[in-house]
């Protein structure tokens, strides 16, 4: 079992006390979730589309905020919901008949979102990913969250999956469309500190964080499908109201100046897996 436990998690769950506390984790969670009569009444409407019930502030925090309601989205919508309908095909990098691949919408380098910057984020923190490429999976179905009961429903099919088309979109090339897609996004953030007159001396450490950046670019390249952490976050410490599966690369080497104060809620889907096999079993 050891060689299990370092060989998917690295630094997000490297050993087998971390890994069963993030799997105790997701089953505390995941039942005051669903033995939560609010919240089973609030899923029970965003399911339905309701975008006229009054939902709970906590279950609200995943939904599109009240300010860009009326334009392209409903009360009810989250940034993730029918994904295809609000944003431009460009943005996804892989589509199964059952999910989507994007990339994430910030760069993996927290340098590049200075304290100027982060009034701008809701949580007053940068918003950086959580490993050199971050990437998405999201799920097309209607589900919340992971601790929605049909996320885990027939087997954790859903989950399974999603890790699955990454891993086959990974290894028929699908690893070149994820740099790609990234580099752009690096670039464009450094164009946008560039333009905002010198915000914290970012220009004087540009040429560091463009050359890190060129430095990792093989590394990434040389990783395996099995060099990624496949998770989730679970509700309430989730961002966004729709089932989506974090995939950034497990090894520090990738992660330096990312955000690994993030690690302690993301739960890797082999805890989940484990956390339903024994509870079902129950």
């Amino acid at each position: 079992m050891d060689s299990v436990f370092h060989h998917h998690y690295g630094a997000v769950a490297p050993d087998k006390e971390t890994f069963t506390e993030r799997k105790r984790h997701y089953l505390q969670r995941r039942d005051a979730f669903r033995n939560d009569p609010e919240a089973m009444e609030d899923l029970k409407n965003w399911k339905e589309r309701n975008h006229e019930y009054a939902y709970s502030r906590e279950f609200q925090r995943g939904l599109v905020p009240n300010n860009i309601v009326g334009g392209g989205f409903k009360r009810a919508d989250t940034f993730f919901s029918e994904y295809s309908k609000h944003n431009h095909p460009s943005l996804i990098l892989s589509e199964s008949p059952d999910s989507y691949i994007i990339g994430n919408r910030a760069s993996h380098d927290g340098r590049q979102y200075p304290p100027s910057f982060n009034a701008n984020w809701t949580d007053g923190k940068s918003p950086e990913g959580q490993g050199f490429c971050h990437t998405l999976v999201i799920s097309k179905k209607r589900i919340f969250n992971v601790v929605d009961p049909e996320a885990t429903a027939n087997d954790c099919a859903v989950l399974k999956e999603m890790k699955d088309h990454f891993i086959r979109f990974w290894d028929s090339g699908g690893k070149q469309k994820i740099l790609q897609k990234a580099e752009e996004l690096f670039s464009e953030q450094s164009e946008r500190l560039l333009a905002a007159n010198n915000p914290d001396g970012f220009p004087e450490v540009k040429d560091q964080v463009h050359a890190d950046f060129e430095r990792l670019k093989p590394l990434f390249l040389e990783l395996r499908s099995n060099d990624f952490v496949y998770a989730f976050h679970v509700y309430p410490e989730n961002s966004v109201g729709h089932l989506h599966m974090h995939v950034f690369p497990r090894d520090d080497s990738l992660r330096q100046h990312s955000a690994k104060r993030h690690d302690w809620k993301t739960i890797p889907i082999e805890a989940i897996l484990e956390a339903e096999k024994e509870t079902s079993s129950t």
